[in-house]
């Protein structure tokens, strides 16, 4: 059970376990830690300590240790499935009305409550209203306005904010030693997804998406086989998107000023070059229609991604096409 990172930690330690709330709502950006925090606060829920940590002595820490704790129960978003079904709820309802097994608390993890059917959530919110007794609920959402307000008032909001550079720098740094610099501009001071960018062969990722990006909007010649590829690769497909997001708001920061803007350094040329010389009004289309593509990929579509990526290329293409990049 390991110690959580500096920009968690005083999450945990403002609450009290004498003073616990029966449900608490963790929000924030993908990629800072939620679910560490959930595992965390939720391991020491049970534990036997009178104070919110984890002992790693007890015997419930022992069965959690072990994946084995039965009054651990965690609702996560099953392989293959579009939402949180309302089967894994009564299923639920099923357990959590029973005396404890170890006479004690009971706690339930959701990981992304947002992605619930709406017969589940309306489920949730019947036993959040009614919680059993010594029953306490850790959840957390990407995306807080997506959760019901019946929920949401029924739970403490706890908002989990972007670390600083130092802390994502200082947390990296325990485990690499190159390119913990790019990595971190390129999460946008996640410190999760700068880690997993890191797994991935940062550079070559970073450097193959300036090339086909480049090609783009030079000549649109390949625009087929660069979206047909991307769609293979649904592990960086989203961050892709989300890189092609941070060229135009570069962009739009070199046509609004031209001295001391704060870009990107690898992609600077692009975005100085579209900045000085394309419409600010095709900037903003682009930037609105890129990031629809980026909600569209982040959830869960039926639609074929090469044809929507096609279409957001052929729109940079069209809106930025160049010559001369």
């Amino acid at each position: 059970m390991h110690n959580l990172p500096i920009w968690l930690a005083k999450y945990k330690e403002s609450l009290s376990k004498e003073k616990l709330h029966h449900a608490y709502l963790l929000y924030g950006r993908e990629g800072l830690g939620k679910e560490n925090l959930i595992t965390s606060i939720s391991n020491a829920i049970l534990c036997e300590s009178s104070n919110l940590v984890s002992c790693n002595q007890c015997k419930n820490c022992t069965l959690i240790s072990s994946n084995n704790h039965p009054d651990l129960h965690s609702i996560q978003l099953e392989e293959g499935k579009k939402n949180i079904s309302i089967s894994q709820i009564l299923n639920l309802r099923n357990t959590i009305y029973e005396s404890s097994f170890l006479g004690k608390n009971k706690v339930i993890s959701i990981s992304n409550i947002e992605s619930m059917s709406r017969d589940a959530s309306d489920s949730i919110l019947k036993i959040l209203e009614e919680p059993p007794k010594d029953t306490f609920f850790i959840m957390s959402s990407n995306f807080i306005h997506q959760i019901p307000a019946t929920i949401r008032s029924r739970s403490i909001e706890i908002e989990i904010k972007t670390p600083t550079y130092n802390e994502c720098h200082n947390w990296l740094s325990e485990s690499y030693s190159e390119n913990i610099e790019l990595a971190i501009d390129l999460s946008d001071n996640r410190p999760l997804i700068a880690r997993d960018l890191l797994d991935l062969n940062l550079v070559d990722l970073r450097s193959r998406f300036i090339k086909d990006i480049s090609g783009i909007i030079k000549s649109g010649k390949n625009i087929v086989n660069i979206s047909e590829q991307w769609s293979k690769e649904l592990e960086t497909l989203p961050l892709k998107i989300e890189w092609m997001s941070y060229i135009l708001v570069d962009a739009i920061k070199h046509e609004s000023a031209n001295l001391n803007v704060q870009v990107l350094s690898d992609s600077e040329n692009i975005s100085r070059y579209l900045g000085e010389n394309s419409d600010i009004y095709n900037l903003h289309e682009l930037l609105n229609k890129t990031n629809e593509i980026w909600n569209l990929f982040s959830g869960d579509t039926n639609l074929r991604k090469e044809y929507q990526l096609q279409s957001l290329f052929i729109a940079w293409e069209r809106g930025l096409g160049v010559s001369n990049l």
